[in-house]
């Protein structure tokens, strides 16, 4: 199974992130966008694991001590300027605990052996992919309110398509205390 490790969003800020989204759509009408049951923010992709390691990864999460926190969201913008087609995605802004989450997990998989991009870890919250800009400041014209987003549990999901379709299920999840 394809898993990543993410925090997910109530119903009433899915609501507002997929109407920024709607307003990119109206923008740029070429991409693939993300599906609304499937907005969240990652904090860890892990690819194809088997049955095995993740029952190992549900109890090396278990192991992670961090309390509930808030993070806020900014501007719409993208990655790949370079390109034509371009990943769209609301910033969240540098949140302390975030970070912190981020290094707790990276830290407690790393102890099963599992190895991972040393990339700089950059939370955002994908609204497209393969999006068609070609004017820039329509996207910065987009008037995305910040939202505060309050993180209680973090959520091992499975990437998966059913019926063809992009499905985002959770699979188990760690509440934060």
């Amino acid at each position: 199974m394809r898993l990543f490790i993410a925090l997910l969003f109530p119903k009433q800020i899915k609501d507002k992130i997929y109407d920024y989204q709607t307003e990119v759509k109206t923008l740029f009408s070429e991409g693939n966008f993300t599906g609304f049951d499937n907005l969240h923010l990652t904090i860890l992709y892990l690819g194809e694991t088997d049955k095995l390691m993740f029952d190992k990864i549900k109890q090396k999460l278990k192991e992670i001590v961090i309390h509930p926190f808030t993070y806020q969201t900014g501007r719409i913008d993208c990655f790949k300027k370079h390109k034509a087609k371009k990943i769209v995605y609301l910033e969240v802004k540098n949140n302390y605990s975030l970070k912190r989450l981020y290094n707790q997990v990276c830290i407690k998989l790393k102890e099963l052996g599992l190895d991972f991009p040393t990339e700089k870890y950059t939370p955002h919250i994908t609204l497209g992919r393969q999006v068609s800009i070609l004017d820039m400041q329509k996207l910065y014209r987009i008037n995305a309110k910040s939202l505060t987003v309050k993180a209680t549990k973090i959520s091992l999901m499975e990437s998966t398509r059913i019926n063809g379709k992009l499905t985002y299920i959770e699979r188990d999840y760690i509440e934060l205390n």
